[in-house]
């Protein structure tokens, strides 16, 4: 009796040993996908996944999905921290009807203290599916970092273009944290190309540079608790207006260093706000062939740090708010 109590209770322990390393090794740091990969796959170098999707579920927290060759790899939600690298090769994502990228992080902050997702080398468009709206804008947004996160959260966008969304190209609605866009086109969505809102107390960081917002309803917009910087950057043909600082019930600031302004329909840089005013400022940009160049509502400011140019706007160059800053 002792002996078969014993042996089953080796048994279970080696049941139980083969079960744990089985789980650990379900998921890599470092996974890959191939346009001729296989969801089925373990995702591995020789073995790739063939979509986000697939991939994720297959990468361990903090870990990183490379992509091999140029495919359509679809849309994916992402609940935990995570880099997707595709540099070098085209990764395209069509996001019709539908979100891009949701990044809404619900894992526990002990098991994934980053709270950061990162994405590099991605093309994400929103057009409609032959059939079914082909020709039109049909997807929702291409980056939704939603107001459900459960914590500040960091995202880092490189090497991206997002095309034709109905709403905006990226909404950044967290409740704190940071949005770091460089070296990325958004372009020909109906919304803002880049809105940044914090949905609670913590404050919204952002910084866009060397990119280039065009062809959208607004170019870049922030409503409250922000503080957000453009830099090296291009801001134009939006149809309707450019850089918008328009807080609703905490004050924001907008900060333009080095920054083109054009050909934006209705107004370059404009800043409003309620109870409480949006602040826009300008160091070393040019604001012109706009509607109207700066314009200021309902308590808002636009304050010059000098050396900018405000020329040639269609209805009025618009005035900054005095006084005018000198560089330190």
């Amino acid at each position: 009796m002792n002996k078969t109590r014993l042996a089953l209770n080796v048994l279970t322990t080696c049941i139980l040993l083969l079960a744990g390393n089985s789980l650990a090794h379900a998921q890599s740091t470092r996974t890959w996908v191939s346009g001729t990969g296989a969801d089925a796959n373990p995702c591995s170098r020789t073995a790739p996944c063939q979509t986000f999707a697939g991939a994720f579920s297959k990468t361990a927290i903090n870990g990183e999905i490379n992509v091999l060759d140029p495919g359509a790899y679809g849309t994916l939600t992402v609940s935990k921290s995570i880099s997707i690298n595709a540099d070098g090769n085209f990764a395209g994502v069509l996001a019709s009807a539908t979100t891009g990228f949701i990044i809404n992080l619900t894992t526990a902050v002990a098991s994934d203290p980053v709270s950061s997702v990162r994405l590099r080398g991605i093309d994400i468009n929103g057009s409609g599916s032959c059939g079914a709206g082909c020709g039109t804008r049909t997807g929702i947004r291409g980056i939704n970092v939603s107001s459900a996160n459960t914590r500040p959260v960091t995202v880092v966008v490189e090497n991206t273009q997002i095309d034709g969304f109905v709403n905006e190209g990226i909404l950044f609605a967290a409740n704190g944290g940071d949005l770091v866009v460089n070296n990325t086109e958004i372009r020909n969505n109906a919304g803002a190309g880049i809105k940044v809102d914090s949905s609670g107390a913590n404050i919204n960081h952002a910084n866009i540079n060397n990119s280039r917002l065009v062809l959208n309803g607004d170019g870049i917009r922030v409503e409250d608790n922000v503080r957000a910087t453009v830099s090296d950057s291009i801001v134009s043909n939006n149809t309707a207006n450019g850089a918008v600082a328009a807080n609703l019930g905490t004050p924001s600031v907008l900060q333009l260093e080095r920054t083109v302004v054009a050909s934006n329909r209705t107004v370059g840089v404009l800043a409003s706000g309620t109870a409480n005013f949006g602040t826009v400022t300008l160091s070393e940009c040019m604001v012109v062939h706009n509607g109207t160049g700066l314009q200021s509502n309902a308590g808002g400011q636009i304050r010059s740090f000098g050396h900018n140019r405000v020329v040639f706007n269609i209805t009025a160059d618009g005035a900054f708010t005095p006084p005018i800053i000198a560089e330190q």
